[in-house]
């Protein structure tokens, strides 16, 4: 991560929180929205907004698509953005790196299979 000094400080603090690294956990498997995070791991709705806004300013996860629900509210999805962290100290100072994911790459390829349905199917 090269970026603020200050964003690696909440990028520590995050990986360091139980509520983010269950979100972490979570988003890497699946999209979810904020209710299903709540949901599916026991953490106060309230406090699930509050990490999602930390970790999508520091690039730990990301927004990935909006879907409006029957009663016309918008319900918005996310998903992990990091596919590996590395911690690191040297000369006395720590550092974390992460290495991307990149989620474009899979609305491609979604969009080339209903762009071209038959291929490879006889």
């Amino acid at each position: 991560m090269n970026s603020d000094p200050g964003d690696e400080e909440i990028a520590f603090e995050l990986l360091a929180n139980k509520y983010s690294r269950k979100i972490l956990s979570l988003t890497s498997i699946k999209e979810c929205s904020a209710a299903q995070l709540s949901q599916e791991l026991g953490i106060p709705l309230a406090t699930v907004y509050r990490k999602i806004k930390l970790m999508e300013s520091t690039g730990l996860i990301q927004h990935v698509k909006t879907i409006i629900n029957f009663s016309g509210n918008e319900e918005k999805y996310y998903r992990c953005a990091i596919r590996e962290a590395t911690v690191r100290i040297h000369n006395g100072l720590l550092s974390v790196d992460f290495k991307k994911e990149d989620h474009s790459d899979k609305i491609i390829r979604l969009w080339k299979r209903f762009a071209h349905p038959n291929n490879g199917i006889t």
